[in-house]
């Protein structure tokens, strides 16, 4: 019924929640990732020391969009990687966002609830997902792929 309104005022019931998905991850980007509510002075300290060297840069991206709860530090540290490697914060912000974008609407909209481990696989599958689902058009899967490609070989081992 949902479906044969949307179609009727011109509207596909996907894009339209793809649109609303949109707004979602606009509120969630605005905040730096984590929270220390749950973490005891010691758990964050173990935190402090994680390495994200060997990890690809969208799995470091990615790992806010897990169904997990880290502390500040960890993203602290997350982010210190991605700067050595280049990104900028302008870009940061931009992956941050078409994390919570791909990957995030695999886990969160679509109900995936991964919380182990998220990557530009990941990405490319929720890409193509929104494409074949009519979520996105073939314009803008084709400009996703492009951004996503475009920091996919930026590792840990570069």
């Amino acid at each position: 019924m949902l479906r044969r309104l949307f179609d009727l005022i011109g509207l596909p019931l996907n894009q339209t929640r793809m649109g609303l998905w949109t707004k979602r991850v606009e509120q969630i980007v605005r905040q730096p990732p984590g929270s220390d509510s749950e973490f005891s002075e010691e758990s964050i300290a173990r935190f402090a020391k994680t390495d994200f060297s060997r990890m690809s840069t969208w799995a470091i991206v990615c790992e806010e969009v897990l169904d997990t709860v880290f502390p500040v530090v960890y993203f602290q540290r997350a982010r210190d990687e991605l700067r050595r490697r280049g990104i900028t914060d302008a870009e940061y912000q931009a992956m941050r966002r078409f994390a919570w974008l791909t990957a995030g609407w695999l886990n969160f909209e679509m109900m995936l609830w991964d919380w182990c481990s998220l990557n530009e696989r990941d990405i490319q599958h929720a890409i193509q997902w929104q494409f074949s689902d009519g979520w996105i058009s073939e314009t803008e899967r084709d400009r996703m792929i492009k951004f996503a490609d475009r920091y996919s070989e930026v590792d840990g081992e570069g």
